[in-house]
C-alpha cells in the first residue's frame, strides 16, 4: 500500500511540476507581448489572466511561496504600467483596476499569514503610484 501511495504522490508532484512549467512558458509569452511598445489593453489583460492562472495552480497545490511570487510579479508589473507615461490613459487606468485586485489578493493572503507589515507596505506603495494616473 505504501508503494502505491508513494507512486500516487509522485504522480501528483510531477503533474504539478509540468503544470507550472507550462504556465511559466505562457507567462513569458504574455510578458513578451506586453513588453512591446504598441501593446494594448488586450495584452495587459492576457498577462493578468496568465499570472492569475499561475497563482491559482500554485495555491491549489499548497505552494504558498510560488503563489505569492506569481501574484507579486503580477502586481509589480501592473504598478509599473500604471506609472508608465508612454502608455495611453485608458491602458493605465486598466492597469490600476487590475492592480487593485492583485493588491487585494496579496494583502488577504499576507494578513492570513500574519504579515501585516508587508501588506501595509504594499498598500502604501500602491497609493503612491495610484496618484500618478489621476
Amino acid at each position: 500500500m505504501n508503494r502505491s501511495v508513494s507512486a500516487w504522490l509522485q504522480h501528483k508532484i510531477d503533474d504539478y511540476k509540468f503544470s507550472v512549467r507550462d504556465i511559466t512558458v505562457d507567462f513569458y509569452m504574455a510578458q513578451a507581448r506586453l513588453d512591446r511598445s504598441g501593446a494594448g489593453i488586450e495584452q495587459l489583460r492576457r498577462f493578468n489572466d496568465t499570472c492569475l492562472d499561475m497563482a491559482e495552480i500554485c495555491q491549489l497545490n499548497g505552494d504558498d511561496q510560488s503563489y505569492l511570487h506569481a501574484l507579486g510579479k503580477l502586481h509589480h508589473r501592473l504598478m509599473q504600467e500604471m506609472s508608465n507615461p508612454e502608455r495611453e490613459q485608458l491602458f493605465r487606468v486598466q492597469a490600476y483596476q487590475l492592480a487593485r485586485l492583485s493588491l487585494t489578493r496579496l494583502c488577504h493572503h499576507l494578513a492570513q499569514t500574519g504579515h501585516w507589515d508587508k501588506a501595509t507596505t504594499l498598500q502604501s506603495d500602491f497609493v503612491k503610484h495610484a496618484g500618478s494616473i489621476f
